[in-house]
This record gives structure tokens, C-alpha cells and sequence, in this order.
């Protein structure tokens, strides 16, 4: 079965515009994930998401110029997106990661992918409360892409591409697992780029993986996190 990682991916975040073009390690943010989720072995093609409205022309255009696989779709209706992506690769399976998201954990989406051809889940991800924000991941097969595009009519359930999926437990064979990613004394900690500050606290952690390139595992950034206080302090200050 063909599996891609597909990262969801606009300039026009409200929150923060233009965040994915922001430096994180040198380079921009979406580049930083891009090369994050390469680490994927599972994966036969990792690929930025993005759409079609003129507010994205420039990440379009970065992407293709740093040759990175890109695709564009619906800016709102992200469901659509990632069905009419999922089918252009050719992939049974996908693997949603959000742009905010650079410390991703490549291990467990090969380990949800794995899950999911070996069990034939429709989909899988870390159960709540057990995965720090900005680590995790969701797994989900084409077919359960089709139906839920089929059915989905609530603005989130296309916004935000899977609470139909997870909300219809009838409909989807469901697997929500413990990754023990949240500990308790870090369980306040962020690691998606919402925010401005956020990029603050990212930059720190990646300052202090540089050694490691793209290579690290969520408990080296655990342990950074331990170690260096300050960075729970100012996260989301």
C-alpha cells in the first residue's frame, strides 16, 4: 500500500500570516517540517499541501523553487484537499501533519502507518492527553478520506478534515492509541507554531538540535525541554 505524508500548509493563518515563510533554524518554517517528515521511512512521498487561492501563490512558488514536492486544493474546504491529494499520489494511506508543526514525531507516524495496514484501521492517532501538542499526527485511509468527503456538511468537519471520521465510530474503524508523549511535568508545553512567541520557543529547541540536523526523537526535545526551564516559562507567555 502507497503512503504519503501530506502537510497542511497557508499563509493566511489569522493568528499568524505568513508564519510558514518565518525563519525556524535558518530556513522557513514549512521547509523546516518538509525536511522533518522526510525522515519518514514508511513514507513514499511527503508532500506540502497548500491551496489554490492567490494567498498562497508565494509559498507555491518557494516550494516548486526549492524543489519540494507540492500540491494545491481548497483553501477552505481542507477535507477536499486532502482526498483530491491523497488521490493525485496515488496513496491508500496519508499521514495529516499540520505546517505549525516542526518537532513532529517521524517514528510514530511510521509506527501509525504500520498500524494501520497491519490491522486495517481507518484511522489512527495519540489518544488525548497523551501527546504533546506539535508531536503528533493523524493517520487516514483514502477510502475513509471518500466517504467522509461524501458526508461531511458541518464547516469544521471540512476545516479541520477528520472530526467526521472520528465523530462517526460506526462508519470508521477508529484506533486511538497511548504514545506517552505528555508527561506530567511538561504537560503544559506547546510545540506548534501558532503565535509569534511560539517561533521564539521553537527556534531555542532547534538551536539546540542542530547537531542532530533533522534526525532527533521527541525525547531528545523532552530532555532539552528538562533542562532548560526557561523554555517552559516563555512557551505561550
Amino acid at each position: 500500500m502507497k503512503k504519503a505524508v501530506l502537510i497542511q500548509a497557508r499563509m493566511s493563518s489569522s493568528r499568524f500570516p505568513a508564519k510558514m515563510m518565518s525563519s525556524l533554524g535558518g530556513i522557513p518554517l514549512v521547509r523546516y517540517v518538509y525536511e522533518r517528515c522526510l525522515r519518514s521511512k514508511e513514507a513514499g512521498v511527503t508532500a506540502v499541501i497548500t491551496s489554490t487561492g492567490k494567498t498562497d501563490d508565494a509559498l507555491y512558488e518557494y516550494c516548486c523553487g526549492e524543489g519540494m514536492e507540492v500540491f494545491r486544493g481548497s483553501l477552505g474546504n481542507v477535507l477536499d484537499r486532502y482526498a483530491t491529494a491523497a488521490r493525485h499520489y496515488g496513496a491508500d494511506i496519508v499521514c495529516r501533519v499540520c505546517g505549525d508543526s516542526p518537532f513532529v514525531d517521524t517514528m510514530l507516524i511510521d509506527t501509525m502507518f504500520r498500524m494501520s495496514v497491519s490491522e486495517a484501521i481507518d484511522y489512527v492517532a495519540p489518544g488525548s492527553n497523551t501527546c504533546i501538542a506539535g508531536l503528533d499526527s493523524e493517520i487516514i485511509r483514502y477510502d475513509a478520506l471518500v466517504t467522509a468527503l461524501k458526508y461531511a456538511a458541518e464547516k469544521d468537519e471540512l476545516e479541520h478534515v477528520t472530526p467526521f471520521i472520528r465523530k462517526n465510530t460506526d462508519k470508521f474503524k477508529i484506533k486511538l492509541i497511548d504514545v506517552n508523549l505528555r508527561p506530567d511535568a511538561l504537560s503544559a508545553l506547546t510545540l506548534t507554531v501558532d503565535y509569534p512567541g511560539d517561533l521564539v520557543v521553537c527556534n531555542r529547541i532547534s538551536d539546540m538540535l542542530s547537531d542532530k540536523g533533522y534526525d532527533f526523537t521527541s525525547q531528545d526535545i523532552l530532555d532539552i525541554v528538562y533542562n532548560n526551564k526557561e523554555i517552559l516559562r516563555i512557551n505561550r507567555c
